[in-house]
């Protein structure tokens, strides 16, 4: 006897339901339409909960880690597919899951591809996870191992240890009786040992130091305190170690080395001498200086800063809201090309002066330092008055900025404020959207055409989070002669905060580039090879 077979459609619902792959259907909105059994038993959470629910809501930022955006990684990766309408996938991506007990540190890969309905609009976006956290955590073990015999074999007085939590059951290297004189027989078993070796005056602070980094579940421990050698001396040590949680985020074990640092202790006491005394050349300086990272964060300014702008002394973050509104995006765009290729720093703006909120022009020359090896170390600059030589006319420069920003192959846009009012462009934003009235209008008002891609989200987006977003090798059309005759062209677009005093979004500077030839250089190429193949 045969069964019959069935000839109607079946639900899909329930199939799709019991697939055993990690997978979420979203809204163009990035509202959550379902999800699979499996997911939802991988994160905790429970159908009725999150349908209907922004994957955010459901899914957000873990608190107690701020340096990790997870939730803007994941919000790229989905604004990128509704922007193209193809997959994209990001390989490794750490996104905690709340619990109970707070968040479980998670790392993911994911996929996600477009539904398109009949007019070739996106429908659905079908969000695909993979768990990879234990591939990740093991392959981090194996890294520190071999940093551990890096530094073993590179280091005269180092020794390695490991430390089972569950057990208290200590483990010593074979370097331990060269670096502190005793044998493991000497230490004994467990981690009592060890804390009674510790000089009682480093003790209360090391221990606060590491039940803070496993009350944050942090992976990695750093410190630096003095330890009792066999022979009654102390050693400053250098003492670093990498801790593996279970599934609960309990820790269960911590790996890592102890380097004896004591001989260093002059030089480093040396070189905080010197650091004392550079940052008092630039305070008796008779202008503005400044430091800077060798990525390009400002670390100091020095006093006649903080006197002339009025920004709480020692404040660094958010003094782009010093420089006049016209002024600000050249300024960002040219530290940032500089930082990036390693070259000097040299140009001239207006700052405001905090009293009377007027602005005086100055020119604003950086210089990197290098090390032996030619690495940058460290950026250093000043700040010079020019206001009475410009206002003499011996400078010429707003003619020669229109010709550079006419001829430059980025285009600028800066917006203002939640409602994104356009306060600046450059002459390149007309070739792409055309003769419009840009100044003093809103994004919406300018450009109303560009909300069906998401546009308006990506900027509040970006307003609202503070984060920078790339979108590389959008086609479009531009009008070169502004004649009504537009070609087909490729631009890369970047989406920037600007932050006021207060480290405040104030407003987002758009630059676009057109990488044409490029992509189409690309395109013959992988067409030749195609044809070869």
């Amino acid at each position: 006897m045969h069964s019959k077979i069935p000839t109607s459609v079946p639900t899909l619902e329930p199939i799709f339901r019991a697939l055993t792959g990690l997978y979420l259907v979203l809204t163009p909105d990035l509202v959550i339409v379902d999800a699979t059994d499996a997911l939802l038993q991988q994160t905790h959470v429970k159908r009725d909960e999150i349908i209907g629910q922004h994957v955010f809501h459901i899914f957000p930022n873990n608190p107690d880690n701020p340096q990790v955006d997870s939730e803007g990684s994941v919000h790229q990766s989905l604004q990128h597919v509704l922007v193209h309408k193809e997959p994209h996938n990001l390989e490794m991506l750490r996104y905690d899951i709340p619990t109970e007990n707070g968040f479980e540190e998670r790392y993911w890969n994911t996929t996600t591809i477009p539904i398109m309905n009949e007019f070739g609009e996106v429908q659905y976006l079908v969000h695909e996870v993979r768990d990879i956290t234990d591939k990740v955590l093991i392959d981090r073990v194996h890294q520190l191992r071999q940093e551990q015999l890096n530094l073993l074999t590179n280091a005269t007085k180092a020794v390695a240890w490991e430390y089972d939590i569950v057990n208290n059951r200590m483990t010593w290297g074979e370097g331990l009786q060269e670096v502190l004189g005793y044998t493991p027989e000497e230490m004994g078993p467990g981690g009592e040992s060890w804390d009674s070796r510790v000089h009682p005056d480093d003790f209360e602070e090391v221990q606060r130091s590491i039940q803070q980094a496993l009350a944050s579940k942090q992976s990695t421990w750093k410190g630096e305190y003095r330890f009792q050698k066999a022979d009654g001396s102390y050693a400053y040590i250098l003492d670093q170690g990498y801790t593996a949680y279970d599934s609960k985020g309990n820790p269960i074990r911590t790996i890592g080395s102890i380097i004896d640092i004591t001989q260093n202790r002059d030089t480093q006491e040396a070189l905080r001498e010197s650091d004392a005394r550079f940052r008092h050349l630039l305070e008796v300086l008779p202008h503005m200086a400044w430091t800077a990272s060798p990525k390009g964060k400002v670390l100091f300014f020095n006093d006649n800063w903080y006197s002339y702008t009025g920004m709480r002394p020692g404040q660094t973050d958010g003094w782009i809201s010093a420089v006049h509104p016209e002024d600000s995006a050249m300024v960002l765009t040219s530290w940032h090309n500089a930082v990036a290729s390693g070259s000097s720093f040299e140009i001239e703006y207006r700052i405001r002066h905090h009293i009377d909120g007027s602005y005086r022009w100055f020119l604003d020359r950086g210089l990197p330092m290098r090390d032996s090896d030619g690495n940058i170390t460290l950026w250093i600059g000043t700040f010079t008055d020019i206001d009475d030589q410009k206002n003499q006319g011996d400078y010429r420069e707003d003619d020669r900025l229109e010709s550079i920003l006419r001829l430059a192959p980025v285009h600028l846009c800066m917006l203002h404020g939640p409602d994104h009012v356009c306060q600046y462009v450059t002459p390149g934003v007309y070739k792409l959207y055309g003769n419009r009235n840009y100044i003093g209008r809103s994004a919406r008002e300018l450009w109303p055409e560009l909300e069906s891609l998401g546009f308006f989200d990506l900027l509040h987006e970006v307003y609202t989070k503070g984060r920078t977003v790339y979108i590389n090798e959008f086609r479009t059309q531009i009008d070169d002669e502004l004649n009504g005759k537009l070609r087909d062209a490729y631009i890369n677009f970047k989406y920037q905060p600007l932050f006021d005093s207060t480290s405040c979004v104030e407003g987002i500077i758009i630059s676009a580039i057109e990488v044409t030839s490029l992509v189409r250089a690309r395109q013959r190429a992988e067409a030749l090879a195609k044809g070869e193949s």
